[in-house]
Order: C-alpha cells, then structure tokens, then sequence
C-alpha cells in the first residue's frame, strides 16, 4: 500500500486514527471511527468522529465530521454535525455545513454556509438558512 504502519501496541489513544503526514498525498475513500489528522494532503471521501487539520494541511473533496478543528485548508464540501472551530490560521471554502461554529479572527471562510438545524420538526425554508460568504480584500 506504500503507507507505513504506526506502532501502536499498548497505545489505545491511536486507536482508529488516521494520520497524514506533512508531505504526504492521500486519494480516496477513507471512513475513520476516531480522529483523523491531516498534516500533508487529502483528497477524496473522508468521514472521521474529529477532524484536525494542521495548518500545513489541505483537504478537498466529500469531508465530514462530528467535531472538527480546521488550522489549514479545507474545500469542495464540509459537514459538521456538531461543533466547527476554525483557527486564525485556518481557511474554508465550498459548501459548509454545522450546527455550531467558532471563528477565530484572520480565519476565512467562502462560500455556501448553511446551518444545520437540531430539530427536525422545525419546517423552515431551507433559502432561510443558507448564506452566501465572500472573502473581501481590503
């Protein structure tokens, strides 16, 4: 498979960890039960419990998450079902999806953001939810 297998023995915090490393290339469909990090790039289907990019990480393509922490780039499409915190060093663009969201200052955020509702007996217009972001230069 050319990626090298981490020592865990006794380790139980790695557990169901996905790490990709900096300067390391991941393509493809990966389902991650605990934290997947990404230091290097992902592109592709990635679905993990907590998301930390790092900021010399990049991740695009179907990404999602319970709880995610973005200090590096992410686009195309991102889900977090719960808690989304985005670091001053952090940027996300595409279709962005969370029911809850942090901001530090100098993150950027571009694109289509919609959040999603905790209940579902709410019917509301789905235009309602949905704003449209565009980083502006200054």
């Amino acid at each position: 498979m050319g990626l090298g297998m981490i020592d865990t023995k006794g380790d139980k915090t790695t557990e169901g960890t996905l790490f990709v490393g900096a300067g390391v290339t991941l393509r493809g469909d990966v389902e991650v039960p605990g934290a997947a990090s990404v230091d290097g790039k992902f592109e592709g289907t990635l679905k993990a419990k907590t998301l930390i990019v790092g900021q010399t990480g990049h991740a695009s393509g179907q990404i999602s998450a319970e709880t995610a922490e973005i200090r590096g780039m992410v686009d195309d499409q991102l889900v977090v079902r719960n808690k989304l915190v985005l670091r001053a060093s952090g940027s996300i663009s595409g279709a962005i999806s969370y029911s809850k969201i942090m901001v530090e200052e100098g993150g950027s955020i571009s694109g289509t953001i919609e959040v999603m509702e905790r209940s579902k007996t709410v019917q509301a217009e789905p235009e309602a939810r949905v704003l449209q972001l565009h980083q502006v230069a200054e």
